[in-house]
């Protein structure tokens, strides 16, 4: 059995924690992808480790030797052993309620998270036996765990706040029964983290273990750490992703954590291609480029778009990604994130390819369309989608219309606004492929569309495409039709497509006569509330939004000579007093 001098003899060389660059969640970090550790289990031989997402760790007692291990094998080890999960539910967020697990029979303490964020000063609360007891935690951390050692409670903190988990204090050690301080332990006295996120007695030696978010340690009754270990992720001699431990802080290889993620079928095939990558740029596979936003400045990188993908030389990492993607909609937004990071015509044809999937745009948003943007950048985007693939997304967005259509037409039903949004998505798609035919088909849906407010299901749905599409121009024709046509608050979403205040080069055909006209309507219907019964207050948002629309478009001097050379003079009496109060705020030349 591993004797307190070992333990000693090697923590003098981990007495220094390590903080990670960033804390809560903001922006990602290391420990985001290192096991979240929340079982510590005891044999006489073995310590074990069991992690949310199913990872298994041991360590040898004797040894000291600490390994990630298979499900099946670690049952085997761990068969018969003590000590337990940290809480229930294993996972918590401000102000939930959790039960903390003692390793004493039948002894639970009880807790309510902190809600300290912002101006909010929502303090945790501590039970035992129903009752709250006084506790010696910060009032604003939240306690992840509580053991129970020879009438003394220890209290692992961590904060949970409204930004994600971040460090606590430690560990907080006090009397069971009244409360008084013994003494706390954190990464001053050689903790990994003051991130603290399970504590058990070994029942075998006395000796208690701790989990934080970046390692593991042994700690002694008399409150000092004995053994400091902390936790990366790299290749194993297989070849394969695993979890190890270092006496030092150690750095993650973010491209071993990849293979993890890829759930990569032949490993060691992957390990070898990353292998083939010059060492002096692997570390450009960095936690950003995990996360698919950005890589940043690297050596060797492309061109104009270098901070877009990562170099050439590590597109021999690409064709598993390929292998592995998965373009559900649960894991579209995973797929597209670990494809967009490579500047590879392969990967730039499997995303044409899904541009047009009802969840690539509706799962994805903005970060769908940047990536089609950075491909086409880069001059590795397909010219245009095959007739095939055009035919199959058209139908798709006519089977989504009619049976929009038909919801809405089935008396006192609920109009199916899932269908018209996926017939948005696939037609947005399209478009970011090269054809405006799925849009065309809404601006015929839109033409054909009956006047009407909000009560009118393609009123809605009008106001939710005019969002969506904002930056498409090929959707002028429907936006100009349900602009002079539609009442109430849906209407604001196209006056705002056709208000030109701040110019904007993706946007090129927004100003014309034809386009102030049909805002004029806009503002001349908004001054009608009797046409919205059911809520006469919706005229009032949209007079303000059309008419600043209107305006912005009156202050281009080329659309003002044109519309009162050629439209002004034949407008009715009700268009041209809308006209004339907007046009008294401009000089006519």
């Amino acid at each position: 059995m591993l004797k307190k001098s070992f333990f000693l003899s090697i923590f003098s060389a981990a007495l220094l924690g390590f903080a990670p660059r960033l804390y809560a969640g903001i922006e990602p970090s290391s420990w985001d992808y290192l096991p979240v550790i929340n079982e510590i289990s005891f044999t006489t031989a073995t310590v074990g480790f069991s992690s949310m997402d199913g990872r298994r760790m041991v360590l040898d007692k004797e040894s000291g030797a600490f390994r990630q291990v298979s499900p099946s094998e670690y049952a085997g080890l761990m068969r018969g052993a003590k000590g337990g999960k940290a809480a229930w539910p294993e996972k918590s967020d401000a102000r939930d309620n959790v039960t903390l697990i003692t390793s004493s029979a039948g002894v639970f303490l009880e807790t309510m998270n902190d809600g300290c964020y912002d101006s909010k000063k929502l303090v945790h609360v501590l039970k035992y036996g129903g009752k709250v007891i006084k506790d010696q935690v910060d009032p604003c951390d939240s306690i992840s765990t509580a053991e129970i050692e020879n009438g003394r409670l220890w209290l692992g903190t961590h904060g949970v706040g409204g930004y994600g988990e971040s460090p606590g204090k430690g560990i907080i050690v006090q009397s069971l029964s009244d409360g008084t301080p013994i003494g706390t332990i954190s990464k001053q006295e050689g903790l990994t983290s003051n991130l603290v996120r399970v504590v058990k007695l070994d029942p075998y030696t006395g000796y208690l273990w701790t989990a934080t978010q970046l390692g593991i340690n042994q700690l002694s009754p008399e409150l000092e750490v004995l053994y400091a270990l902390y936790l990366y992720e790299d290749f194993d001699e297989s070849g394969a992703c695993a979890v190890q431990g270092s006496t030092t802080p150690a750095d993650n290889n973010f491209i071993a954590i990849f293979q993890r993620l890829l759930n990569v079928k032949d490993k060691r095939k992957f390990y070898e291609a990353a292998m083939s990558i010059p060492p002096e740029i692997r570390p450009c596979f960095n936690v950003m480029a995990l996360t698919g936003w950005a890589v940043g400045s690297c050596p060797a990188s492309v061109g104009d778009v270098n901070d877009k993908f990562l170099p050439p030389q590590f597109n021999v990492l690409a064709p598993f990604v390929i292998e592995t993607a998965d373009f559900s909609r649960d894991k579209m937004w995973e797929t597209v994130m670990h494809l967009c990071i490579f500047a590879d015509k392969d990967v730039a044809a499997i995303i044409a390819e899904h541009a047009t999937d009802d969840a690539f745009s509706s799962r994805l948003g903005s970060y769908g369309s940047q990536c089609v943007y950075f491909y086409k950048q880069a001059g590795l985007f397909p010219d245009g989608p095959s007739k095939a693939k055009v035919k199959e997304a058209l139908g798709r967005i006519s089977r989504a219309l009619s049976k929009f259509k038909l919801s809405g037409m089935n008396g006192g039903g609920v109009p199916d606004f899932q269908a018209s949004a996926d017939a948005v998505d696939v037609a947005n798609g399209l478009a970011e492929l090269g054809s405006p035919r799925g849009i065309e088909l809404l601006n015929g849906f839109f033409i054909r569309a009956k006047a009407g407010n909000g009560n009118n299901p393609e009123v809605s749905f009008f106001s939710g495409a005019a969002q969506k599409l904002h930056y498409r121009d090929e959707f002028l024709p429907g936006v100009l039709a349900g602009v002079e046509k539609f009442y109430g608050a849906p209407v604001q979403q196209g006056c705002l497509y056709l208000d030109v205040t701040y110019p904007d080069e993706h946007k090129k055909n927004r100003a014309g006569v034809k386009q102030l006209t049909a805002l004029i309507k806009a503002v001349e219907n908004a001054r009608h509330p009797e046409w919205i019964p059911h809520q006469p207050s919706q005229a009032q948002g949209a007079y303000k939004t059309c008419r600043a629309a209107a305006a912005s478009q009156l202050k281009d001097k080329a659309v003002r000579y044109e519309f009162l050379k050629s439209v002004y003079p034949g407008l009715a009496p009700a268009y041209k007093k809308v006209a004339d109060s907007l046009l008294s705020g401009f000089l006519v030349e």
